[in-house]
């Protein structure tokens, strides 16, 4: 009896389309039909008009994302699909922390220098502290500053470093 590879992972899709009303209904559309778990979904302008790279991080079996990707491919709009699994692209979010001001101090500075984290902004009682990195890297920082002095926090979608020069 043949056996399938059905192993289920993270799975990054960066998508690049033409920017058109209704594009991003039609993507997720696929997605629910197999009931994928979508977690993030991403729409990021480029220096090109009127093209967009939507990224979608999801979980899917892996015997599956070649059919989804010529799937998304098959929509007029879409120029590429390409999959990529965590770890192969670099895949950076960007979090906010927003701090008490109380917590300024020497010990603090220390923490924003030592995981590369600058102040975004100042001012209504609060700072507002913005870090790069992955998940990992964000999850990281936030237990060195979880205590009272943590008011709250946010992170962005992901955007999968890739070039615009595949698209020639």
């Amino acid at each position: 009896m043949k056996t399938t590879d059905t192993t289920t992972d993270h799975c990054i899709i960066a998508i690049y389309s033409e920017d058109k009303k209704g594009l991003l209904g039609q993507i997720l559309i696929l997605f629910n039909k197999k009931n994928y778990l979508v977690n993030t979904v991403n729409v990021s302008r480029t220096d090109v008009n009127n093209l967009v790279m939507i990224t979608v991080e999801a979980i899917v079996p892996l015997n599956e994302l070649p059919l989804l990707l010529r799937r998304l491919e098959k929509i007029v709009e879409v120029y590429r699909a390409s999959g990529y699994l965590p770890g192969e692209v670099n895949l950076d979010k960007v979090g906010f922390f927003r701090l008490a001001p109380q917590i300024a101090g020497p010990p603090f500075w220390s923490v924003l220098q030592k995981y590369g984290a600058v102040i975004s902004s100042m001012g209504n009682g609060c700072i507002i502290i913005r870090k790069t990195g992955s998940d990992r890297d964000l999850r990281e920082f936030y237990e060195k500053l979880e205590g009272p002095h943590l008011l709250g926090f946010c992170k962005s979608g992901l955007i999968a470093e890739e070039s615009l020069a595949l698209l020639d």
